[in-house]
């Protein structure tokens, strides 16, 4: 219901029907009603799409750390792990009958150039991860001005009740080798390898990360 103050010449306040009468600042004005939405149930896709997302920000957060670097450039007018969100989304989280799950072999620390590695290998010895690679062009490789960048490598548990453990700004690319301590785990786990390689020129570049496989490691 509406009021009028000061009589009939004053300006009413209040609610008549569909439309407000509002004073803002010594100014009287009108304006509608807001419309109110109301809750609809939210189809299959819906609560799907909603869970997949959630689980993927949950999922990722903990390695915002590496998706600054090595997603820099992955999405236009994006922030780096939103642009990480977005490759996830795409390619790496899948859903089934029990839910969301990350697709370890599609997940990336880094996105961006074409990887200029190959023939990775990684071998265990005193306790040590040890891991080579070969370069698919050296020539190439100067020509492109990518002999600056440096190893980020990542050991991702596949369970949460574990900390991940990482390199960063490891080796050059052309050492053609990294070499990483095991974590000391209280029961057995299972990592899962990424390496990766980003500039150190301040270009904001970066690799495409290569998946390693997984290692098994047992409680210490």
């Amino acid at each position: 219901m509406a009021r009028v103050k000061n009589g009939v010449n004053g300006a009413p306040s209040g609610k008549v029907g569909a439309v407000v009468f509002c004073k803002w600042k010594g100014i009287n004005y009108v304006r509608s009603l807001p419309k109110v939405k109301k809750r609809r149930k939210l189809s299959d896709s819906e609560v799907k799409n909603r869970s997949k997302f959630g689980f993927a920000q949950n999922f990722l957060s903990p390695y915002k750390k590496f998706f600054r670097l090595g997603f820099h450039h992955y999405g236009e007018n994006m922030t780096a792990f939103n642009a990480a969100m977005s490759y996830h989304l795409e390619h790496a989280v899948k859903v089934d009958e029990n839910g969301p799950f990350m697709d370890y072999g599609k997940f990336a620390i880094s996105r961006g150039l074409e990887e200029a590695i190959t023939a990775a290998t990684v071998e265990i010895v005193d306790e040590k991860l040890h891991i080579r690679w070969q370069l698919k062009n050296r020539d190439e490789l100067f020509q492109r001005e990518l002999t600056d960048f440096k190893v980020i490598f990542l050991l991702l548990p596949e369970t949460s009740m574990f900390y991940a453990d990482s390199i960063f700004l490891g080796n050059n690319i052309i050492d053609l080798e990294e070499t990483v301590v095991l974590p000391k785990v209280n029961s057995p786990c299972t990592f899962h390898l990424y390496l990766g390689f980003v500039a150190t020129d301040g270009s904001n570049r970066s690799m495409n990360s290569v998946y390693l496989g997984h290692i098994n490691v047992d409680k210490v």
